[in-house]
């Protein structure tokens, strides 16, 4: 505030101000129209948490599809929405103007009096980008990008002491000027930024440390006052006792206030790591481990998702304002409304998109029951444990290996990108499995298998590493020259065999599965197979008779006409 503003004008009007605010309503309700640039998509969407209309219609207005979608229930979005930030950077500008005779504050602001400054405060108005990750019950932080805005509000009001015109000693009282010096930016009792006095100050912010970091944001306002304070002395009086000679002194009473508002943070640093290996037949294997929880990440086919969905609401702590002054204090609606991003689990485990180009191979991550949302956020929520997941493993298409692994965070504009050459790199091997008979009886046979890489014929050691070989549902390890001999009960028909290769980044170099299939002599089986190997050839050779004679007209249908 500068001098100026408080001239008699100024005093009149702020009056008039606090008295008209005792016939507004304290409303709690959101702005029923878009605002700040904010489309009307996304606009009617934001509002969770506000009271929903019947959705039956009969309570809904006659506004577009989505006003009445919005108005009607609560929408999650997909990710966190860029609308919030443009939001409350408009609707942070929307403080009333005030002076030096009201101090307009929301409710809960820490109040602040001194001497001649009275109820001064200064209040977090929105972190940004920031989302309030609902994790657990127990565990709910307010995570923010590593750079970013806070936005606050300062406000306070001078008390001028009333002029004392009595007796032999008067006293007289001006406000000579009054304003909020500076604001400050703290983290973690440091100095952050610095800015110019403001009631609506708004600090940049870089955190240093770690990802998963606490650190406390602190926004400080400097507020001075300056006074002139005229004491005239009567010296003289007359035979009357009316005094005859005045004399004067003036002096400037000033005060110092500083005030705070804190908030605690968790820094958000998305990095990821993994390996990286190609198929035989080209397709994708990624295993991706993160560092904190996260939306997903991208694959050249298709993405992964991860269990998160968000939603949008206002901070009900703004709904309305207080104006204090001498007459003390009246509550209005408030034309502030800041919204904050808040993220939540809607699935039990990440899901892969589309399915036919992507399947989730393993899942690495801690069962984790999830947090109720408010009661007046109406949106579907997970009863039973989520898979919080830190790594996830993926086999997808691709045409082209991709350059780049790029992963999705809960914090808008948060995102890991790392070069896919920084994944350690696992090569991927075609395995080749041969089943033989060894021996056989009426009872029992015995057959070994034989496993080998495919490209190079080296044996595979299954009991050296993560696998095994199924004979017949039965669980083997090959030895060191790749070969495994058993005994089994002897089946109708034949013995299959198939290798089950385990996860290719555990135990490098990787392998693809194979299988093998051998009949047993004198099976029914093997009867059926070989009269299927002679019937099937015979068979499309009559058919293409059959239709030759059709066309042609040749008449050599049926082949043995003749006969």
């Amino acid at each position: 505030m500068d001098s100026n503003r408080a001239t008699g004008f100024a005093l009149v009007m702020s009056a008039v101000l606090v008295a008209s605010t005792a016939a507004v309503p304290a409303g709690a309700h959101p702005p029923n129209s878009t605002d700040h640039g904010v489309p009307e998509e996304t606009f009617h969407k934001l509002w969770s948490g506000d009271q929903d209309g019947a959705t039956d219609g009969a309570n809904l207005s006659n506004g577009s599809a989505v006003e009445q979608l919005g108005e009607g229930t609560d929408v999650p979005f997909d990710s966190p929405p860029r609308a919030v930030e443009r939001w409350n950077r408009g609707d942070h500008q929307e403080f009333p103007t005030t002076n030096s005779s009201v101090s307009i504050h929301p409710p809960d602001a820490d109040l602040s009096s001194g001497q001649f400054v009275k109820e001064a405060y200064t209040e977090v108005f929105a972190v940004q980008p920031s989302t309030r990750a609902r994790l657990s019950p127990s565990r709910q932080p307010l995570y923010v990008a590593p750079e970013g805005t806070l936005r606050g509000t300062v406000d306070y009001r001078v008390a001028v002491p009333p002029d004392d015109t009595s007796g032999d000693r008067r006293v007289y009282w001006s406000l000579e000027s009054h304003q909020i010096e500076e604001t400050k930016l703290l983290v973690n009792g440091n100095e952050e930024t610095t800015a110019g006095g403001s009631h609506t100050p708004a600090l940049s912010y870089s955190l240093d440390g770690y990802a998963g970091e606490e650190h406390r944001l602190t926004l400080q306002a400097n507020i001075s006052v300056r006074l002139r304070k005229e004491v005239e002395v009567c010296t003289a009086h007359n035979d009357e006792g009316d005094c005859t000679n005045w004399e004067s002194s003036v002096s400037y009473p000033t005060e110092n206030v500083t005030v705070t508002d804190s908030i605690g943070v968790v820094k958000y640093d998305l990095a990821v790591s993994g390996f990286i290996a190609e198929y035989p037949n080209g397709d994708l294997g990624l295993v991706v481990y993160k560092n904190q929880p996260w939306l997903g990440y991208q694959l050249p086919d298709g993405d992964v998702r991860g269990v998160w969905r968000f939603y949008s609401a206002r901070d009900k702590d703004w709904d309305t304002l207080v104006y204090s002054s001498d007459d003390g204090q009246r509550t209005a609606h408030s034309p502030l409304h800041p919204l904050q991003v808040n993220a939540y689990p809607i699935e039990t485990g990440p899901t892969p998109s589309p399915r036919r180009n992507v399947t989730i191979l393993d899942v690495y991550g801690t069962s984790t029951s999830p947090s109720t949302l408010p009661s007046n956020v109406h949106l579907d929520v997970l009863t039973e444990p989520y898979t919080a997941s830190y790594g996830i493993a993926t086999r997808s298409t691709a045409d082209d290996q991709p350059e780049t692994i790029r992963a999705w965070g809960l914090v808008r504009g948060v995102e890991a990108e790392r070069p896919a050459d920084e994944f350690a790199r696992i090569q991927i091997y075609e395995s080749n499995l041969t089943l033989e008979v060894v021996n056989q009886s009426e009872d029992t046979v015995t057959v070994r298998v034989t496993l080998q890489n495919a490209n190079t014929d080296a044996p595979i050691n299954t009991n050296g590493r993560d696998g095994y070989v199924v004979i017949n549902g039965q669980r083997l390890n090959t030895t060191g020259n790749g070969t495994v001999t058993t005994t089994i009960e002897r089946p109708p028909g034949g013995v299959s065999a198939r290798y089950e290769p385990g996860h290719w980044w555990l135990n490098p170099p990787g392998y693809t599965g194979d299988s093998d299939t051998v009949l047993l002599q004198g099976s029914v089986l093997q009867l059926v197979s070989a009269l299927f190997r002679i019937g099937v050839p015979v068979s499309l050779f009559l058919l293409a008779v059959f239709f030759l004679d059709r066309i042609t007209g040749w008449r050599i249908w049926p082949p043995w006409r003749s006969l």
